[in-house]
């Protein structure tokens, strides 16, 4: 059962009109008309609902440019819906919802149930990112392999471009903070789950996407890694093994750095929150998000049960057949 948005139901009043022989009929059906036309302007009619108010959406930089996005198409449809969105890293995002800091986490990481025990969490999964490697535009090497990124990220084997056809210049890997989810992935997907060796490396403090391109871009040598979704020219992207995160490359398991983006929330009880999660699964929001670097979410054919909605969060089966799913790409990708 997939998440749609009901179309708005407004009453009507249905006038059959027969045919009046007679002078009385014609005053009658006169009548009947005149009495629908004050009902509707009475607005004795069913009208949709006016959504006001405010909401909080934190957590993940990657997410956070359709997060925006849906705010603002959001908006065009509920004027009176005000949407703060703020990208503060996936772990930050999932603290700030079982805080109740914020209506909604976005996380490009799953929430540990251990670790986010209350039942009512839920996760609505909203579209797929692709992360790709990126240097400095100085550099001119168009792919590596992942053992030569372990090298460089992880064990510190490779230290100089030189070694992979580039320039005789010092690498310089970019490392985010333990707070992002990219890191996660970047670790679990490309690293075999090797911890980031920051030593020499440059350690961002803050989780912000716009901070990697931007120091990515204004350091010589430097190596970094994000979403799709917040490339600049700024950067050069790379490709991993030769493969490139597109679609396609995505979707037939050749390239595996990559995540489904999740909005958790604490239950679906608020009606603007419920809307807000509907809406960004239209079409439209679906469009938009592929406009912006993200997938679609049903071309990865998932189980519907598990990303549908909140009603369907306590089916530990469907939740198991995704994360079945996530642990066959992990280990298949490091055969």
């Amino acid at each position: 059962m997939t998440r749609t948005v009901p179309e708005p139901m407004y009453g009507r009043k249905h006038i059959y009109l027969a045919s009046f022989n007679t002078s009385h009929g014609l005053l009658l059906l006169i009548g009947l008309l005149l009495a629908a036309l004050l009902s509707a302007c009475a607005g004795t009619g069913t009208a949709p609902t006016e959504i006001s108010g405010h909401m909080k959406i934190s957590g993940s930089t990657a997410l956070k440019p359709l997060a925006e996005e849906g705010a603002r198409q959001f908006r065009k449809l509920h004027p009176q819906a005000n949407i703060e969105v703020v990208g503060n890293g996936s772990i930050n995002g999932l603290k700030d919802v079982m805080a109740g800091k914020s209506n909604i986490g976005d996380s490009d990481i799953y929430a540990d149930f251990a670790s986010y025990p209350d039942p009512n969490m839920t996760d609505h999964i909203v579209c797929v990112i692709p992360f790709t490697m990126i240097v400095n535009p100085d550099v001119p090497v168009n792919s590596l392999t992942k053992e030569q990124i372990i090298q460089i990220f992880s064990t510190g084997q490779i230290t100089n471009w030189r070694e992979v056809g580039g320039p005789d210049l010092t690498i310089t890997p970019v490392v985010r903070p333990e707070t992002s989810g990219t890191r996660d992935t970047f670790r679990k997907y490309i690293l075999g789950g090797r911890d980031e060796n920051t030593g020499s490396r440059k350690l961002l403090k803050t989780d912000s996407s716009d901070t990697v391109v931007a120091t990515v871009a204004e350091t010589p040598g430097a190596i970094g890694y994000l979403a799709a979704s917040v490339l600049k020219p700024t950067v050069h992207p790379i490709a991993i093994d030769n493969v490139t995160p597109t679609r396609d490359n995505i979707v037939s398991g050749h390239y595996t750095f990559w995540s489904y983006e999740h909005m958790y929330t604490l239950g679906d009880d608020n009606t603007m929150v419920s809307s807000y999660l509907d809406f960004m699964l239209t079409q439209l929001m679906q469009q938009k998000a592929q406009q912006l670097g993200y997938i679609p979410i049903a071309v990865m054919k998932l189980p519907t049960a598990h990303w549908s909605g909140g009603e369907q969060r306590d089916s530990a089966a469907s939740l198991a057949v995704l994360k079945e799913r996530e642990d066959t790409r992990h280990e298949s990708y490091y055969k």
